[in-house]
């Protein structure tokens, strides 16, 4: 339960990595309502990823 936040962490980028490879490849089929869609799950997972290092770091200050 000490690295909730990291394992967390890890998916997160996991996850996001996968949703730029979706938006990666939706562009060379130059398809771009996935595109953006993809671009913004990848967003989506990236900010949650960026939080939880906060929530980590918030976490071991107090």
């Amino acid at each position: 339960m000490k690295n909730i936040y990291i394992i967390f962490f890890a998916i997160a980028i996991l996850i996001s990595v996968y949703f730029a490879g979706v938006a990666y490849l939706s562009f060379i089929d130059e398809n771009m309502d996935k595109v953006y869609l993809n671009v913004g799950y990848c967003a989506l997972f990236l900010s949650g990823a960026i939080y939880t290092l906060h929530l980590n770091e918030q976490k071991t200050n107090n």
